[in-house]
Order: structure tokens, then C-alpha cells, then sequence
């Protein structure tokens, strides 16, 4: 066999693990490359910026599978610290989930959040693009893997749980002004979704938890034509 031809198949064969590796570790999505340069915003009103937030769509997510009514809640608890809380319902079971985490303001629009004790919060892993506050907001995380690869998560986020067509433009342009690809972006299923308590933290009763359609039909749908 041709010496770089073999060469060439071990990079390839290296690249393929490496990407397969993290898809299976984070459930993020693999692209070449190292991260590439995004527009950071110049001022970022982190007041502003807290309260609940629903996700309308994101890239796959190892954390999301299975899950509907995804919302996050931020609270500031100082001006650099924000607590974060991450909620979900189980389309399989209707049963509610959610989990604490913490985040630091590093700069403008720039936070490190992290949900485990051991994890450091010395490095943005959220980049907020884009939002004006009130009815959206672009979120992005990339890390370089090796020069030859990286993992991104895009979020949109939106303050109503199903918002206008006219907001949801304006978050993807956002997204198409930085080259980030709209082409792995899932939209988040927010229907039947139980109410939020007055703060935002917890659900207001046991109205909404069923499960969704997804279990009920289409997946003994799938099964009964397997």
C-alpha cells in the first residue's frame, strides 16, 4: 500500500474517533476545525438577561433526549454569579426534571456555567450572541477537541414558550451573521406543557404532565409497523 495513502487513512481513521468519542461523551455536535471566530456582544445587561427563558430550538443534546417543555431559569446572586436552574419534562413518562447549576460572568454576554462541584469557572462555555432581552436570545458553545475538530451546542431561547414567527427570524439572523449552521438546530417541543409556579423554579400542580404524543401515537405506531 501506498505509504501517504496509509497516512492518509490513519488521519482520517483519528479524526473519526475523535469525533465519535465526543459525540458519544457530550451528545454535542462535530465539526472540522478548530472553533471558529463568532461576533461577541459589546455590553450585556445581565439583570436583564435573567428570568426564565424556553428553548424553541438547540443542536442535539446528550442532556435533552426524550425531553420536552425545556425552560431555564436565571437568578443573579451577586453581579458576577448567576444561579442557573434547567428543567424538562420526559416525554416517555410526563415526569418533571430539572437540575442547579452556577454560572460567572466573565464579560459582555460571556458566562462559564458549570453543574458539577469539580468544574471550573474560568472559561466561557456560553456566548450569548444575540438577544434584545425580551423576547429572544442566541445562545453558543464551541470547544476546539484537537486543531482537527470541535464541538459546538447553538441554543435559541425565547421568552414565550411558542413566539411569533417575526422573533424567531430575528434569532436566526443572529445565527446567520456569525456562519453558525442552522442545518443541525431541532426545534423543542412545547406543547401540553405543565405552568410554571409564580417564580419560575417549579410547576404550578400536576396540570399538564401526560405523555405527549410522541409516546402515545407515534411511537406504537412505529413499533405495530416494525
Amino acid at each position: 500500500m501506498n505509504h501517504n495513502h496509509q497516512s492518509s487513512s490513519h488521519l482520517l481513521l483519528l479524526i473519526s474517533l475523535v469525533f465519535g468519542a465526543v459525540w458519544v461523551a457530550h451528545g454535542q455536535v462535530p465539526f472540522p476545525g478548530k472553533c471558529p471566530d463568532v461576533k461577541l456582544l459589546d455590553t450585556f445587561d445581565a439583570e436583564a438577561y435573567m428570568g426564565v427563558w424556553y428553548e424553541y430550538a438547540a443542536y442535539p443534546f446528550a442532556f435533552e433526549i426524550g425531553k420536552k417543555c425545556i425552560y431555564a431559569n436565571y437568578s443573579l446572586v451577586d453581579n458576577n454569579t448567576v444561579s442557573v436552574v434547567n428543567a424538562a419534562i420526559n416525554r416517555f413518562t410526563g415526569q418533571p426534571s430539572n437540575v442547579t447549576g452556577q454560572a460567572k460572568v466573565l464579560g459582555p454576554g460571556q458566562l462559564a456555567v458549570a453543574f458539577f462541584p469539580t468544574q471550573p469557572l474560568t472559561k466561557a462555555n456560553y456566548l450569548v450572541l444575540g438577544t434584545d432581552y425580551e423576547s429572544y436570545a442566541v445562545v453558543y458553545s464551541c470547544t476546539s477537541v484537537t486543531p482537527l475538530a470541535n464541538f459546538k451546542i447553538v441554543w435559541i431561547l425565547t421568552r414565550q414558550r411558542e413566539p411569533s414567527a417575526e422573533v424567531v427570524d430575528a434569532a436566526r439572523k443572529i445565527l446567520d451573521d456569525n456562519d453558525v449552521s442552522q442545518a443541525f438546530l431541532i426545534d423543542t417541543v412545547q406543547k401540553n406543557c405543565p405552568r410554571l409556579d409564580g417564580n419560575g423554579t417549579g410547576l404550578a400542580g400536576e396540570d399538564g404532565l401526560d405523555v405527549d404524543d410522541f409516546v402515545s401515537t407515534t411511537v406504537p405506531n412505529a413499533i405495530e409497523k416494525a
